[in-house]
């Protein structure tokens, strides 16, 4: 289908091109240059200690859960409501993971319900950002304190996002941001792995670049993979990193524009903002009725739709954990009710009305 407003578009225009030039005329297409720059500039922003990059956030969700040592039989606690990876990243460990419902004002994990699932295998507690909001951390970091637990971020949605103004990320033992294309900050595909701790970094490295700290040597200490970036990657991702507070600024207008045109509108409620977490909008993510009408509409009027995330604990590749249909009614609700609007630096003031118009004419005319 053509659409006449899509989902996601990036937001590139000359710098990103001149970046690339750069790297392409010197001959550095493996990491180099623009990746130690793209590294120091995440940790000034993010305040991590140490930090290295990844092929993409599921791959960095995996080496970080490798970093802490979770292995066959070890169990890692993580919220039902999540894209596919966060889970699957934990499985391919050979680790089960362990699925928690969600709030319904937020969408974020359930803290309270998180002690309950732990047992006797659990090793770590992956909590996961989700849309631009920080979940509660610090009832997760006494959990994991009071039973010995590792914390391995899932900010894959998180740049820019802060928990009582500490970064998404750097708030547990090792955390992923992720760069892909329908990020805040993007280079297509890529992520970066954060951690204050020294250890948890070394074995990254190590983890990383084929069992060795550094390239360029043909001795292997340690067993491992290459799960690097490319500089042509690090050059868009720089380019993008200057441009964040413009990024922002943009997302934050239409945000408002949405809320302008749809509050009126009483089939529709937005998803809650907490003050522990700044907002860093990553879609509109609403509650309306009769979502599936309502989607059809939309996609007839030319605008591309998006669910919620489908819950975990339904996904066919996790019938094997076996729970229960109505295990996790919150996260069931938020995929039944939940719908993602295009927020992206490419849409005008007249496309954003142009949804919210189609919007209420849905609702008007039934």
């Amino acid at each position: 289908m053509s659409y006449k407003i899509f989902q996601l578009e990036p937001y590139f225009d000359e710098r990103e091109i001149e970046n690339l030039k750069v790297a392409i005329n010197t001959g550095w297409v493996t990491e180099g240059p623009f990746s130690k720059e793209f590294i120091k500039k995440i940790q000034n922003y993010t305040g991590a200690n140490y930090a290295v990059l990844a092929n993409n956030g599921t791959l960095a969700l995996y080496l970080s859960l490798l970093s802490i040592g979770i292995k066959h039989g070890d169990e890692v606690i993580v919220t039902d409501f999540s894209f596919n990876a966060s889970a699957s990243s934990i499985a391919f460990t050979g680790a089960k993971p362990v699925f928690v419902d969600i709030n319904n004002s937020d969408l974020q994990i359930d803290v309270n319900k998180i002690e309950k699932t732990i047992s006797s295998n659990t090793k770590a507690i992956m909590p996961v950002h989700i849309y631009g909001q920080a979940c509660d951390m610090d009832p997760i970091i006494r959990l994991a304190k009071k039973y010995n637990l590792k914390i391995v971020e899932d900010a894959a949605q998180g740049y820019g996002v802060f928990y009582n103004n500490k970064h998404t990320g750097v708030i547990g033992d090792v955390g992923i941001i992720s760069f892909f294309a329908d990020k805040t900050i993007t280079t297509g595909e890529g992520a970066i792995i954060l951690t204050d701790d020294e250890a948890i970094y070394n074995k990254l490295k190590m983890l990383r670049n084929q069992g060795r700290p550094n390239s360029g040597t043909f001795i292997h200490p340690e067993l491992g993979m290459n799960f690097r970036m490319t500089d042509l990657q690090c050059a868009v991702g720089v380019a993008q990193l200057e441009k964040f507070n413009e990024i922002l600024e943009i997302k934050n207008k239409n945000y408002n524009l949405y809320t302008e045109n749809l509050e009126q509108i009483p089939q529709i409620a937005f998803i809650e903002l907490n003050e522990f977490s700044n907002f860093v909008p990553f879609r509109v993510n609403i509650r309306a009725e009769k979502l599936d009408q309502l989607i059809e509409y939309m996609e007839s009027n030319l605008i591309q739709t998006r669910r919620l995330f489908y819950p975990l604990h339904k996904q066919p590749c996790f019938k094997y954990l076996k729970y229960k249909e109505n295990d996790f009614p919150n996260s069931d609700r938020a995929y039944n009710e939940g719908l993602s609007l295009p927020i992206h630096c490419g849409l005008k003031e007249k496309d954003i009305k142009y949804i919210c118009n189609t919007i209420r004419k849905f609702y008007e005319d039934k």
